[in-house]
């Protein structure tokens, strides 16, 4: 079985390498044409279009090894299952599940490398991206500020904003967290205004947290100035997308404030450990599809994996947009298309192996029986 095991990795390793560049292609087409208007005007020079595509590389590839390992799976092992090579290994005595062994491992390795990818460069790399994208192609700093973002001013200060009216040039519903001197302060107000380094407050309430958690100071304002300690080009550089932070620096933003994280960035944290384990959740759904797919041909295998993605990417969406709204639980909606193919790919292997058989018997003699 080692022996047979290394086969399989191998089947499984071409289609996987073709899907990636497949799915890279259409990635970064897709980038090319949201910029075409910039690259007409000449606002995205060829230089800025390469660094842009470089940055974007590990976010793309974050994206492309879960889908590359379902188009691989439905490829290769569909190769195996035309040619008898499954039926052959069925017949010697191995069961679904052990020859499906090393196509799990293949996608737990996929799985850890997108993880790695998803922890440590890309974060870096979005965050590059973003910025570059604000500063060469948006030229009005201000309209760029980002919601719902917390970002770490000089000292323990904190600053977010709930929500920017871009046409009034306001910022709405903002909080101020300061963690100096005895007593931490907490900041909030309906609305505030930029100006240069300065942020002015309106109808907002200044409060200071006692040593037992309880308000020591609390008092009402009108307008506040408040020196901020960062100007336009600053702020822009420092704000930090879900997507632009590692799983550990989303915990850590959690624990730090008792509220915990908004639903949008509570589903982006959870989503940080569910992407990766797509990969291993698709290895599981089409393993044992290969094997009905195998009967249609190759392009029956490729149409199986559109019809896949495009399901598994509308739950994703519909349960991500609930989480967002605070309609679902943001756990929940991460993990949903994860646990909607986790069942079914489960229940395919239990069909393949005849399990339900076991547990409703068939009845002979003239009675008809049922199979599952």
């Amino acid at each position: 079985m080692r022996i047979a095991d290394r086969y399989i990795a191998r089947e499984l390793l071409p289609p996987f390498l073709l899907g990636v560049g497949g799915f890279f292609v259409i990635l970064v087409g897709d980038i090319l044409y949201t910029l075409a208007d910039y690259i007409v005007a000449g606002t995205a020079t060829p230089d800025v279009i390469l660094r842009l595509l470089g940055y974007k590389l590990p976010a793309i590839m974050v994206i492309t090894f879960p889908v590359s390992t379902l188009f691989g799976t439905l490829l290769g092992l569909g190769r195996m299952a035309r040619d008898h090579e499954l039926q052959a290994m069925r017949l010697m005595g191995t069961s679904l599940v052990r020859a499906f062994a090393p196509v799990m491992a293949f996608g737990a390795l996929i799985m850890g490398l997108t993880f790695l990818t998803n922890e440590v460069v890309s974060p870096w790399a979005n965050h590059r991206a973003n910025n570059l994208i604000r500063t060469t192609l948006f030229s009005a700093a201000f309209p760029q500020v980002r919601e719902q973002v917390f970002l770490r001013g000089p000292g323990n200060r904190f600053l977010y904003v709930h929500r920017v009216d871009r046409d009034a040039r306001v910022l709405r519903n903002v909080m101020i967290y300061e963690a100096e001197g005895p007593l931490p302060r907490l900041i909030t107000a309906r609305e505030a205004t930029w100006s240069a380094k300065t942020w002015t407050l309106h109808h907002g309430v200044a409060r200071e947290v006692g040593p037992d958690g309880f308000t020591a100071y609390e008092a009402a304002f009108a307008a506040m100035e408040i020196n901020v300690g960062l100007d336009a080009g600053a702020f822009l550089a420092g704000q930090r997308t879900p997507e632009e932070m590692t799983f550990r620096e989303l915990k850590a933003q959690s624990e730090m404030f008792e509220s915990g994280l908004s639903p949008r960035v509570a589903v982006e944290f959870h989503r940080k450990l569910a992407v990766p384990a797509a990969s291993v959740i698709f290895a599981l759904v089409a393993a044992p599809l290969s094997l009905q797919a195998a009967r249609g041909g190759r392009f029956v295998g490729v149409g199986l994996s559109i019809a896949l993605l495009f399901t598994y990417y509308s739950v994703m969406s519909v349960a991500r947009a609930f989480g967002s709204s605070g309609a679902l639980s943001p756990l929940l909606s991460a993990w949903a298309p994860n646990l909607l193919f986790l069942t079914a790919g489960s229940l395919l292997i239990a069909r393949e192996e005849g399990w339900f058989r076991m547990l409703v018997p068939l009845r002979r003699g003239g009675a008809v029986g049922v199979r599952l």
